[in-house]
């Protein structure tokens, strides 16, 4: 058992991962985790026909609002 440096969880030896023949002192769950925050996020795929869709219903129903309607009554 060994302890992270980063995230300070007690993990087995075999989730700490060899670099240059040595033994990280970080977990590889905690490796990836700074991997993915790097990386740019891919471009989105456009969907023609949903954004046809959205303005459409926006056309007709406006936007969403979070605040309730109330009466003037």
């Amino acid at each position: 058992m060994k302890t992270c440096t980063k995230c300070a969880a007690r993990l087995p030896l075999r989730f700490f991962p060899l670099v240059n023949g040595k033994a990280t002192a970080d977990c590889a769950p905690c490796r990836n985790t700074d991997r993915r925050l790097r990386d740019p996020l891919r471009p989105l795929h456009r969907d023609q026909v949903q954004i046809r869709l959205n303005n459409t219903f926006n056309l007709w129903h406006g936007p969403v609002r979070r605040v309730l309607l109330r009466s003037h009554a």
